[in-house]
């Protein structure tokens, strides 16, 4: 996931990027639970959750609303 996608998940929160197929295809095997267990505020500072969310509704994986990973939960629509 940070090889592939951490470019598309950083902060500034804007401007979005479309993320790459190969960021893509690490989103659609990627074990979400886990990945969010392991989210702590420090990561939470360098890695923006609205372009997470972003970059998981493009590649067909949005997150269901009311979703928590790490400290954010993910409101409807994302």
């Amino acid at each position: 996931m940070i090889r592939e996608c951490a470019k598309y998940h950083k902060f500034p929160k804007e401007p979005k990027e479309d993320p790459s197929e190969a960021c893509c295809a690490v989103w659609q095997r990627a074990d979400i639970p886990c990945l969010c267990k392991d989210v702590t505020k420090e990561l939470e500072k360098v890695y923006c959750m609205k372009k997470v969310a972003y970059v998981a509704k493009f590649c067909k994986m949005p997150f269901p609303s009311g979703y928590k990973c790490g400290s954010y939960t993910f409101p409807l629509g994302q």
